[in-house]
């Protein structure tokens, strides 16, 4: 039995590959820069007066940046994010000024007990892998925060009992007025 090659086959095969891979190619959507979402749905139902109210603001900011890149010395947007200052934006748009490293604003903030966090408040831990270095996230409810974790990462929801972040919470502090 003699085996006879199809020429078709090789063709069709070739054809089929680049029209799958020209049609990815033209539908890449190029990069963005950072574009918040208009609404976050888990502050869907806010108005515009809620947000005066400053933990409502600091609660919208701080979803509004999920996804922004880690920058080291970031504290805006349109260049990024380190965590302190994460909490330095977030806290100016509603109007707050706070120190602007970590260790200035665990020192300095009102202390609040973990079983009493509203959103808005922030939440430390200690980074064993820097001596004597802190890392800062903004409490949003439900045992979870959101902050800027590290270089290569974006900005992001966590969890206060990850095992990670449960071994090496600090402590809570606040900004807003109490209640």
């Amino acid at each position: 039995m003699k085996f006879k090659f199809d020429h078709t086959r090789p063709i069709l095969s070739l054809l089929l590959w680049a029209t799958l891979f020209l049609t990815a190619c033209s539908t890449h959507q190029p990069a963005a820069t950072h574009i918040p979402p208009k609404e976050p749905s888990i502050t869907r139902g806010y108005t515009p007066q809620d947000l005066s109210n400053p933990r409502k603001a600091i609660f919208s900011h701080a979803l509004q940046s999920i996804g922004t890149p880690y920058a080291w010395g970031g504290h805006d947007p349109a260049r990024g994010f380190d965590c302190s200052g994460l909490v330095y934006y977030t806290h100016g748009s509603a109007g707050i000024q706070v120190p602007r490293t970590t260790s200035a604003l665990f020192k300095n903030g009102r202390p609040v007990p973990k079983e009493s966090l509203v959103p808005g408040d922030l939440v430390f831990f200690s980074s064993p892998k820097k001596k004597a270095g802190l890392h800062v996230g903004i409490f949003i409810g439900n045992g979870k925060f959101v902050h800027a974790p590290g270089r290569g990462k974006t900005v992001q929801i966590a969890f206060l009992d990850n095992v990670y972040f449960k071994d090496h919470f600090l402590g809570a502090r606040s900004y807003i007025e109490p209640r």
